[in-house]
C-alpha cells in the first residue's frame, strides 16, 4: 500500500507541474476513490439472502437489499470502503424483531457501480432509496455513512426519517483532505488545486460541508456511539452532535475502535430502535 501511495504521489506531483486544473481535477478524483475491497463469496453468500434490486442514481446502479417484511422500514447506510455486509448482525436482530431492513451499496462500492464516491453522491444514493422505497422508520449509518446521511436530512426535511443512529460519524469534509495530504506527501500549491476543484464540482467551499452546518432542517431523534480512543474518526464530532441534536442520546465506548463490533453496541442500537 505504501508503494501504491508514493505511485499517486508522484503522479500527482507531476500533472500538477504540468497543469493546475488538470491536477486539481486529479487530485479531486483520487480524493474521491475508495478503491474498495471486493465482495467476498462469504459476503454474497449473506447478501443472497436477502431480495435484491437497482436503483438508478445519476446514470449508475446502486445496488439496494432488503430483509423482512414488518411495517416499519430501517434503511442502514455503511461508511468508506464498506458495504452491506458490514450489517449482517443489525439485520438478522432487526428481521427478527419484525421490521423490514433495507440497505444500499454506494457508489463505487460493494455490488454497486462506479469509480468514485463523495458526499453529494451518498446524499443522491440515499434519497433516491427513500424516494424508491418510501420515508423509514429509522436510518442506522457507521462513519461517512454518517456524515452522509446527516446531510441527507438537512437537504430532504419531508424525507428524513424519525430517528437516525449513527456510529462513529465523521464531521468534515476538510479531515479528509488533511488525511489526503499527508498520506500523498501533496504540498499547499497541489492541495490548493484539489480545493479550487472541488469548489468548482460542488458549489460550496470545502469548509461549508462541516456537521456544523447541517441543522437548518434537521427533526430527527438521535442515538450517537462513538469510541473515545477512535483512530479514523474524532469522538469529538459525536460529543457535537450530541449538543445540536434536540433529543440525543450519546454513548462513548472504550476499545472498541472506529468499527464498534460489539455485541453491547448491537443491542443498545436494537433497543433504541425497538423502543423510542
Amino acid at each position: 500500500m505504501k508503494f501504491v501511495l508514493n505511485t499517486i504521489g508522484l503522479y500527482l506531483r507531476f500533472i500538477n507541474s504540468v497543469s493546475s486544473k488538470i491536477g486539481g481535477k486529479q487530485a479531486f478524483y483520487v480524493f474521491c476513490s475508495p478503491f474498495s475491497a471486493k465482495v467476498t463469496p462469504k459476503h454474497q453468500a449473506f447478501l443472497d439472502t436477502g431480495s435484491q434490486e437497482d436503483i438508478n442514481v445519476d446514470g449508475e446502479l446502486i445496488k439496494l437489499y432488503k430483509w423482512g417484511d414488518g411495517d416499519k422500514k430501517i434503511l442502514c447506510v455503511h461508511g468508506w470502503r464498506s458495504n452491506t455486509y458490514r450489517w449482517r448482525d443489525y439485520i438478522k436482530s432487526l428481521t427478527a424483531k419484525g421490521y423490514t431492513v433495507y440497505s444500499i451499496d454506494f457508489p463505487a462500492h460493494g455490488n454497486s457501480e462506479g469509480r468514485f464516491w463523495n458526499l453529494l453522491k451518498g446524499e443522491a444514493a440515499i434519497k433516491a432509496t427513500i424516494q424508491h422505497i418510501g420515508v423509514v422508520d429509522t436510518i442506522i449509518s457507521h462513519s461517512v455513512g454518517c456524515f452522509c446521511t446527516l446531510y441527507f436530512c438537512d437537504q430532504n426535511p419531508s424525507l428524513q426519517p424519525r430517528k437516525v443512529v449513527s456510529l462513529a460519524s465523521a464531521g468534515k469534509v476538510s479531515d479528509f483532505i488533511n488525511e489526503v495530504k499527508r498520506m500523498l506527501h501533496l504540498n499547499d500549491r497541489e492541495i490548493n488545486n484539489l480545493l479550487h476543484y472541488f469548489t468548482s464540482y460542488t458549489g460550496k467551499d470545502p469548509e461549508y460541508f462541516d456537521i456544523e452546518n447541517f441543522f437548518s432542517n434537521i427533526n430527527t431523534k438521535a442515538l450517537l456511539i462513538h469510541d473515545e480512543d477512535d483512530p479514523d474518526t474524532d469522538v469529538k464530532y459525536s460529543r457535537r452532535l450530541h449538543e445540536l441534536y434536540d433529543d440525543s442520546e450519546l454513548v462513548i465506548t472504550k476499545g472498541l475502535g472506529h468499527k464498534l463490533r460489539s455485541k453491547d453496541v448491537l443491542q443498545r442500537v436494537v433497543k433504541y430502535v425497538i423502543e423510542n
